[in-house]
């Protein structure tokens, strides 16, 4: 019984170790729309970056303007 609080410490260990450590990250830094320093993933970036984008007529379309309203 003595034995069973090592044990428990040992595999909380391992599950976190095995989970989170796998490979470092890369992280890259990027500023947000209000000046803030932050760190993301490389691989959330790159996601993004084979997204596909909005077009320009898609954004006019979404952004309430009021050169849109028809009179």
């Amino acid at each position: 019984m003595g034995n069973n609080k090592s044990e428990n410490k040992s595999r909380r260990w391992f599950l976190t170790g095995g989970l989170t450590g796998k490979a470092k990250q890369e992280k890259v830094k990027m500023l947000t729309a209000d000046g803030q320093l932050v760190e993301i993933d490389k691989a959330v970036l790159d996601a993004i970056k084979t997204s596909q984008k909005a077009t320009n007529k898609e954004i006019y379309d979404w952004m309430n303007n009021p050169s849109k309203e028809k009179k």
